[in-house]
């Protein structure tokens, strides 16, 4: 039997791991991949443009139909007799993606105060997006503590996360600006169909299964650069595996996390020619460029 699922993302990358998301496959299982369209770049960065759409798919054994007893005619008419209840769908609980508690207070956009710091962040986003093509889009406000949440809803928003959540961080950092206005510190968040969190859980899959390769190969494996935030997530769910260890190579938007055996190393430090990774510190600002 083969599960599928599809994805779309700005990259072929980003959507394998959108149709990964969709797929809601284990970290064990051996998931295969068919591009069935390539991106195409927008002209001048604004008009056209295509995401890239990728199918994953996995065979799973078939499932046994199970033994019906037999039953001899009054029985089966007795049955017959009684209403027939609708088989429930019970979905595991980690197959819905939550969205936190924190959204639960959330306002619509029109109901909060043009001139308050949450209100200019609204408004810089809301004519962002009004140039990107997305359309019905809805933006609800949540407020935290020093600052608010903005949740977009709609069409098209895929741009506005951009590849691994560069468009969205970037996007992020601009309305944190608008909001305050030069004086002061709010700080404002952006989320789009719970990205956040369905991007952690994509990374921690990503962290357990390059440890499986790297346990079976006995060779360190180098992931793509990642913001110190996702470099963090991988670190943490390392340090929960046994037989792996990671650090951190490289400076800037080029460092990214190395995941090693335990046993190797030793030689990985001798065939190093820079310095020896280092850890990325627990004080890294989420999501790389929001405090």
């Amino acid at each position: 039997m083969i599960k599928e699922a599809f994805g779309e993302g700005l990259t072929v990358e980003e959507a394998k791991e959108n149709a990964v998301l969709a797929l809601n496959a284990r970290s064990d299982d051996d998931v295969m991949f068919d591009v069935v369209e390539m991106p195409k770049q927008k002209v001048l960065g604004l008009f056209g443009g295509k995401l890239a759409k990728v199918r994953a798919y996995v065979e799973l054994p078939d499932e046994k139909p199970a033994r019906k007893p037999k039953n001899d005619k009054n029985d089966r008419k007795k049955k017959n007799d009684k209403p027939q209840k609708k088989a429930k769908n019970n979905t595991p609980a980690e197959d819905k993606a939550q969205a936190p508690k924190e959204y639960e207070n959330a306002v619509p956009a029109e109901e909060i105060d043009k001139d308050s710091p949450a209100g200019r962040a609204v408004a810089y986003v809301s004519n962002i997006i009004g140039h990107l093509g997305c359309k019905n889009v809805e933006i609800k406000v949540a407020p935290r503590e020093n600052g608010a949440i903005l949740i977009l809803s709609g069409e098209g928003l895929g741009v506005v996360i951009g590849r691994r959540g560069e468009t969205l961080d970037s996007l992020q950092y601009l309305a944190s600006l608008a909001a305050n206005s030069g004086n002061g510190y709010f700080k404002v968040s952006l989320d789009i169909g719970n990205y956040r969190e369905r991007r952690e859980k994509t990374l921690i899959s990503l962290a357990k299964r390059v440890s499986a390769q790297v346990i079976s190969t006995s060779r360190s494996k180098s992931l793509e650069p990642m913001n110190p935030y996702e470099r963090r997530i991988i670190h943490t769910a390392v340090q929960e595996i046994e037989g792996v260890t990671s650090g951190s190579v490289g400076e800037g938007n080029s460092r990214r996390v190395v995941i090693s055996p335990v046993k190797g190393a030793a030689k990985k430090a001798e065939a190093a020619p820079a310095r020896a990774p280092k850890k990325d510190a627990e004080s890294a600002p989420l999501y790389g460029k929001i405090n």
